[in-house]
């Protein structure tokens, strides 16, 4: 005996074969997605960690930056004639307002001026100045 499976029965396994195919197709495609996703998640936490690395590195850079312009701030503000930056370089190491008077050719009010400025707060006034406040 053969049997005969009907046109209609056909026609809907054929529908049920084809919905089938294309239901895996469909899982298998999302999966792959999900995973590229999660491949794609985890590289944009990479980014963000090296940007936040960045991030510190570039403020630790804008602070040095600063520092810097601040200090050659300081630096313009030091006197233009040769006297007076010499005065400024001696009362630093520690020279007295009577050597600065001598050696750098300014007015003694000068050289108090620059000492109190400048100069080495642990090194002790000169005689003739001792007095003086």
């Amino acid at each position: 005996m053969i049997i005969s499976i009907p046109p209609l029965l056909a026609a809907l396994l054929a529908a049920i074969a084809t919905i089938f195919v294309i239901a895996t197709s469909a899982l298998l495609t999302g999966w792959r997605a999900v995973r590229r996703s999660a491949r794609a998640a985890s590289a944009i936490r990479i980014v963000e960690l090296r940007l936040t690395e960045s991030e510190a590195a570039l403020a630790a850079c804008n602070a040095r930056l600063a520092e810097l312009l601040a200090e050659r701030e300081r630096e313009r503000a030091i006197p233009a004639r040769p006297g007076l930056r010499q005065a400024v370089a001696l009362s630093r190491h520690g020279a007295s307002t009577d050597e600065l008077v001598d050696t750098c050719r300014i007015g003694q009010n000068e050289a108090r001026l620059i000492q109190m400025l400048y100069g080495n707060r642990g090194t002790p006034a000169s005689g003739t100045d001792a007095g003086v406040h």
